[in-house]
Formats: C-alpha cells, sequence, structure tokens
C-alpha cells in the first residue's frame, strides 16, 4: 500500500536540514581547534544553523464550516496512528482559527485565547509573548477521551448579545442565535501541540474555520495566511462554490494570490457523495466539477483536486489501497509536495546558507594552497640539503617572504577594520527613513485623518495615504541601499582578494518592496469587506487599521534586523580569508624561525616544517571529510500529472 508520497519528503526534508546542521556543527567545533580567532566565521555558521532550527512548512485551511477540514486534517496526520486525532462530528469542531504543531516535546497540549481579547487592538503575535493570557489544559495523546475532551474545548461557544458580538466585530449575519443572544467562540485563537512525527519534522497546521473568523480577524489575513507555504480553500463537492465560499475567495483569497504571491489550491472535499448515484460517471461529474471551479476561481485545473477526506482515513486504518486510491487523496499530497519542493529551494538557495557554505570552501582551498606551498618549501630544502650556506641564505629569504605576507594580512586587515568601520557608520543614514519614529508619524497622521473623516471612504483615503507614505519611505531607503552597495563594491574592488572570493555581497530590498506593495493591494481590497463597509467605528475596524499598521512595523522591523545583519557580515568573507592566512602565515613563520636558528648552529632538522605540514594536512582531511558529506536534498518521487513540474532540490554549491 503506497501512501507515503508527503511523508517521504518530509521525512527526506528533515533529514536534509538535520544533515546540513550536523555540518555546521562539525565545521564551527572544527574552526575552534584550527582557528582560533575565528569568531566572525562561527557566527556566520550560527545564523545558517538558525535558518535551518527554525524553518517550517505551514500549511493553512481557508473554508466555511462543514467543508471537511477536521477531517482532512486527520487524513494527513494518520500515516502513523491510522487514527482519527482530532474529534470530529457533525457540525462545528473548530469554532475558533487553530494551529496544529509540535513543540518538540512528547507532551500534548491545547492553548486558547479568551475571545474578550478582541475588545483589545493587542495583536496575535504580540499574545503569544504573553502566557498568562492564554488557558491552558495538557493531556496524554495515547488516551483517547482525554484527547477528544482536551481539543473538543477549540469548539466551545458562549452566548452573548447582538451588541456584544458587533463590539467585538462579529457580523450576526454569520451567527447563530437563540432569543436575545447569539453564539460567538468561546475563544480568539487555539494552540494544539502534538507529538506526531509529521509535526515533528516540521509541518504546521492552521485551520481558519468560517468567513466571520477570517474576517473579525484582519491579522490571519495579512499576515498568518501571507506566511504559510501552502493554502488550500475547502469546497463541498456535492455543492460546488457557494455565495459565501465566493465572498471568502474575493475577500481574502483572490488579493492573497495575486498582491502577495501565496501558493493557493482549491480542494472539492466529500468526492464519496459522488459515487452514490449509479447513473452517473463519478469521475465524469467531478471533471466537470474541477473545470467550472477552476473557470470561476479563475485557477489552473491542475490546482483544483477532489478528495475524500473520510475515505483516505478510513482507507488508511483499514490498510485498503482500493479504496485510498478511490479518494483521491494522493492528489492533494502531490500537490503539498510541490510546494514543499518550492520552498526548500528557497531555504538552500538562501543567503545565510550560502555564506555558510562559501566560508567552508573558501577555508578548505586557502589551507590547500598553503599546504602545497609548504610541501614545495619542504622538498626543495631537501634536495638542497640543510648544511650548505645556500641553504642558510634560502631560510633566511623565505623568512623574509614569509615575514612580508604576514605583514600584508595584516595591513589588509586593518584596511577592513577600517572599511567595517565606515561601513557601520552608514548605518543611521541607511536606516533613517525606516526608523520606529518615520512608522511613528505616518501612524499618528493616519490616526487624525480617521478621526476627522471615519467612514469607508475616508478608510480608503487613509490607507491609501499611509501605504503611500510607507512607499516613500522605501524609496529614500533604496537610494541609501545603492550609495551603502557602492561603498562594498569599492571595497572588495580595493582587495586582491576579490577574485577569490565569489559571493554577491549587495543587498536588495526588492522582496522587501514587494511583498508592502502586496500588503496595501491586499488591505484596500479587504477594506472593501462587507463587514468593513457596512461597520461603523468598531473594534473590527480599528483592529483592521492597526494590523495593517503592526504588519509594516513588522516588516520595517525585518529590513532593519536583515540590513545590521548585511552590514556586520558583508565584509566577512574578505576578513576571514585574511585573518586565516595571517593564522597560517603565523605558524608558517615560528616554524621557519625554529629551523633557521637550528641550521645556523649546524644543526640538521628540517622537522619543525614536517610537523607544520603534518597538521596542516591533518586539518585538512578533516575538512575534506566534512565537506565530502554536504548534504544535497533527496530527489523527489516522481510526480503525479497534477504536479508535473516537481523539480529536485540542488544544495548550494560548495567550491
Amino acid at each position: 500500500m503506497e501512501d507515503a508520497t508527503l511523508r517521504q519528503h518530509i521525512a527526506d526534508y528533515d533529514r536534509w536540514k538535520k544533515g546540513l546542521d550536523t555540518q555546521f556543527n562539525r565545521f564551527s567545533h572544527w574552526l575552534e581547534e584550527h582557528f582560533p580567532n575565528s569568531a566572525g566565521a562561527r557566527q556566520v555558521v550560527q545564523q545558517a544553523r538558525q535558518l535551518l532550527v527554525e524553518d517550517q512548512f505551514t500549511v493553512a485551511l481557508v473554508g466555511e464550516f462543514s467543508r471537511g477540514k477536521t477531517e482532512l486534517i486527520n487524513a494527513l496526520l494518520s500515516h502513523t496512528y491510522g487514527k482519527r486525532l482530532l474529534p470530529s462530528r457533525p457540525g462545528r469542531t473548530t469554532m475558533c482559527p487553530t494551529e496544529i504543531f509540535s513543540d518538540g516535546t512528547e507532551q500534548a497540549s491545547v492553548r486558547l485565547l479568551p475571545i474578550e481579547t478582541l475588545a483589545t487592538n493587542t495583536s496575535l503575535e504580540s499574545f503569544r509573548r504573553i502566557p498568562q493570557k492564554w488557558v491552558n489544559f495538557d493531556f496524554d495523546p495515547d488516551d483517547a477521551d482525554a484527547t477528544r475532551d482536551a481539543l473538543m474545548k477549540v469548539a466551545a461557544t458562549k452566548a452573548v448579545t447582538p451588541e456584544e458580538a458587533a463590539r467585538y466585530g462579529f457580523d450576526r449575519r454569520h451567527l447563530d442565535g437563540n432569543g436575545n443572544l447569539v453564539q460567538i467562540p468561546a475563544w480568539r485563537y487555539a494552540l494544539i501541540s502534538l507529538p506526531h512525527p509529521l509535526l515533528a519534522q516540521g509541518l504546521r497546521i492552521i485551520d481558519t474555520p468560517g468567513l466571520n473568523a477570517l474576517g473579525n480577524e484582519p491579522e490571519l489575513t495579512l499576515s498568518t495566511l501571507p506566511g504559510s507555504q501552502a493554502v488550500a480553500f475547502l469546497l463541498s463537492a456535492d455543492a460546488g462554490v457557494s455565495g459565501t465560499d465566493l465572498n471568502m475567495w474575493e475577500t481574502h483569497l483572490v488579493p492573497l494570490k495575486e498582491h502577495r504571491g501565496t501558493a493557493v489550491m482549491a480542494l472539492l472535499n466529500k468526492i464519496d457523495v459522488l459515487w452514490d448515484d449509479p447513473d452517473e460517471d463519478a469521475d465524469q461529474m467531478l471533471r466537470k466539477m474541477r473545470a467550472e471551479v477552476s473557470k470561476l476561481l479563475a485557477l489552473p485545473q491542475e490546482n483544483v483536486v477532489g478528495v475524500s477526506a473520510k475515505k483516505a482515513l478510513l482507507a488508511r486504518a483499514e490498510r485498503d489501497p482500493v479504496m485510498l486510491q478511490q479518494s483521491r487523496f494522493g492528489d492533494f499530497e502531490k500537490l503539498l509536495v510541490q510546494r514543499l519542493m518550492e520552498h526548500r529551494d528557497k531555504v538552500a538557495n538562501h543567503r545565510s546558507l550560502h555564506q555558510a557554505l562559501t566560508l567552508m570552501a573558501d577555508t578548505r582551498d586557502l589551507l590547500k594552497r598553503r599546504l602545497n606551498s609548504g610541501r614545495a618549501t619542504l622538498e626543495h630544502l631537501k634536495r638542497h640539503g640543510a648544511t650548505s650556506p645556500d641553504q642558510v641564505e634560502e631560510l633566511k629569504q623565505l623568512h623574509s617572504t614569509a615575514k612580508e605576507q604576514h605583514k600584508y594580512c595584516h595591513q589588509e586587515l586593518l584596511t577592513l577594520k577600517s572599511s567595517q568601520r565606515m561601513l557601520a557608520r552608514q548605518r543611521a543614514s541607511l536606516l533613517a527613513p525606516v526608523s520606529s519614529q518615520q512608522l511613528q508619524q505616518l501612524i499618528d497622521e493616519t490616526r487624525r485623518a480617521l478621526n476627522e473623516r471615519w467612514s469607508p471612504l475616508g478608510l480608503a483615503r487613509a490607507i491609501d495615504g499611509f501605504m503611500g507614505g510607507v512607499e516613500h519611505q522605501l524609496g529614500n531607503l533604496e537610494r541609501e541601499v545603492d550609495q551603502a552597495n557602492r561603498l562594498v563594491d569599492a571595497i572588495y574592488d580595493r582587495s586582491t582578494l576579490s577574485n577569490i572570493i565569489s559571493a554577491e555581497q549587495h543587498f536588495d530590498i526588492a522582496g522587501f518592496r514587494a511583498a508592502l506593495r502586496g500588503l496595501h493591494r491586499q488591505a484596500a481590497q479587504l477594506r472593501r469587506s462587507p463587514q468593513l463597509l457596512l461597520a461603523r467605528r468598531n473594534r473590527l475596524t480599528e483592529r483592521f487599521v492597526a494590523t495593517l499598521a503592526n504588519e509594516v512595523g513588522r516588516m520595517y522591523s525585518q529590513m532593519i534586523s536583515s540590513v545590521d545583519g548585511w552590514l556586520e557580515q558583508v565584509l566577512e568573507p574578505l576578513k576571514q580569508h585574511v585573518q586565516y592566512q595571517k593564522h597560517l602565515l603565523n605558524r608558517h613563520l615560528i616554524k621557519l624561525t625554529e629551523l633557521k636558528q637550528k641550521t645556523q648552529s649546524k644543526r640538521t632538522d628540517l622537522r619543525a616544517l614536517e610537523e607544520e605540514l603534518v597538521r596542516n594536512h591533518s586539518a585538512l582531511g578533516a575538512l575534506e571529510d566534512l565537506l565530502k558529506h554536504t548534504h544535497a536534498a533527496p530527489q523527489p518521487i516522481p510526480p503525479a500529472p497534477v504536479a508535473n513540474n516537481v523539480t529536485p532540490l540542488k544544495a548550494p554549491a560548495t567550491t
């Protein structure tokens, strides 16, 4: 029974990351042993390791209630246990946005953020850093009853007046009512940690239930979903695209796909209902429905697949390969594999990994050249005899040459340190356009504009004015970045090592600028949603504006962090090359001095140079062995027709 496509790829990806992390760890220890003055190099390696540790593959599920999202999650996680992990029953089993992941321990837990926090403008991201605001429930994942009881808490509701629901930002049209009260979720957000192999290997699942949940939490649309590597839009195979489905698609997913570049797929779940009519060809009906949905949503047909999560779960529990194939769950998993391959290709080409691997290769090449030079010197001395007058003079010349090279390296380091200080002085002017003060000024101006005219048109103008100010600031930043890049070019051009160090060192804000422009277009479309158009000034509209400002602030913080990292690391390839060369020359000088003194005293002894060669040969051997085991990502399983452009990941070159 072959159903290991997604599981195998996630496991292979996890092994690749862990293997690369092990390699970086070994290199860091190698630097400590063979190159004590290598703090900068070890920091480069540590940044690469941090990237690998923090990396996750996030799948977000979006859809109205009763589309089978919970059963889809169960089917995704059923590889290991072949059973339902999350409780599923008719009706609404998930009332609030839910994040499912592994915290790396064997303990299972549910953390719930009370709905009352919607009365504030504090973001979900901020609440993550305030653990005392959450209600925690630990449970034994091997105890079915305890697991069900703990996870069913996510579905809890509470009865409130329509006015209170409106204050929280809920649209009453999408709420169940009873007399003078309406039912709203008891919780704003849920975090579920499970000790599951796929989750432990980096899979994270986000469930966003219903139009009300998305419309009431702008952070989901503006931040959480764009941060996902794959977004699955769930529809019901027997109903197609309903009015609320289309509303959700146009308001929240079209801007995500078109303006933020997020990979979105549509899933027609519950295709098993098509099997019940003996007079109809289920496959033909599904093909027709896929074509209709593809046309209506303007999605490529290969990104619209039909599945039966319920039958896939049952097939794995009963180990029934025929039913598993009929469920077509493999088509969905292969789409996820395609997204995973694209994601890990981005990770493999990340600047941090490239810089660490380049540093390893450059260190190896420099050590190899130093070793070859030492061997040539030793052979030459052996051929001419250690006690001849010419030998004494030649040793003096070798010592003088090495001393000059050592002096040159020292001067080069002083120049680089001066260049580093000059580059560091650029920080203030470089970051001035995106300072917290500049951003706060924009936010204050936007709030004043909204206070003067709070209406749909006023909101639109305020958003456009705010994002126009952001665009202006980025234009100023781009000019400062161009000047800093020219300075870096000049520093590299002055160095005789510029032809040895082959790494692109320019800082580029194009990605940040594109993301912020996408955010603007997405926010402009989101503010046209009925919930915001029909609302007067309330918590929802205030939260929308605050979320937009927070998201811009988060991107600014990322830019500032990236600029700081770049300023600190951009000259590191040159510095480490010169420092290591100086380190090797220093040891070589010591050995030549010992040999010269012994030769002058008429004692034949070349062991000093031989010891240095043995030491360098041992160091090179360890480094060669480390580089030999560079962990390239595994070859992919041949994809199905729905994902026929999956390509294997190539690890960054190390030579």
